[in-house]
């Protein structure tokens, strides 16, 4: 599992190349609404890694990632930002795999690397993003984002609905393969027993 952790680790820096980076944002710098910094939770019982924080949605209301992996057999964890062009170009995609296999047991979490709440509540009503949808508006400074390491957008982490890491980096054509996978893997697994 730790394998799985350090392939995490690598895919963001080979991210670097198609992706959004610190320093390249077009935020104007809007000053940020005080929020709760994320929590992570400690190591799993098995040692291998877990991914667990808490952090406020669009209504301010503080939600446990946690939480929300229990409701699902997988859950895709979507870095992105509004002023993000590759993120934005990545949405549609993102909307069609969640449409097509949230009813087989997926779920999504957006934790947005925005500073300003109206450009980041704007484009997940524009963009159709109807999964919950985290931010504490610090930018880059993102305490998720900084906590597992995210140094460019979008990215994405996928786990089981424990919080271990499955596969992280994945994006397009090659997230969907890995999602349907992953469900009909569960799904034949539910059907021998």
């Amino acid at each position: 599992m730790k394998i799985r952790f350090a392939y995490a680790i690598a895919a963001v820096a080979m991210m670097a190349a198609t992706a959004c980076q610190p320093g390249k944002t077009k935020s104007q710098g809007t000053q940020a609404e005080p929020t709760q910094t994320a929590r992570q939770d400690t190591a799993s019982r098995e040692d291998e890694p877990k991914i667990s924080f808490t952090m406020a949605d669009m209504n301010g209301n503080n939600v446990a990632v946690a939480d929300e992996f229990a409701k699902h057999k997988v859950t895709i964890i979507d870095f992105w930002a509004s002023w993000c062009g590759p993120c934005r170009q990545e949405m549609p995609s993102l909307v069609k795999t969640y449409n097509d296999y949230k009813d087989k047991g997926l779920g999504i979490i957006g934790v947005s690397l925005d500073e300003d709440k109206e450009q980041w509540t704007g484009a997940v009503s524009a963009m159709g993003m109807t999964w919950t949808q985290l931010s504490d508006l610090q930018g880059w400074h993102n305490s998720a984002a900084q906590m597992y390491g995210i140094q460019a957008i979008p990215f994405t982490i996928i786990v089981d609905n424990e919080g271990k890491v499955l596969a992280a980096g994945l994006r397009g054509e090659e997230l969907t393969a890995f999602i349907a996978q992953q469900l009909n893997a569960e799904d034949n697994a539910d059907r021998q027993q």
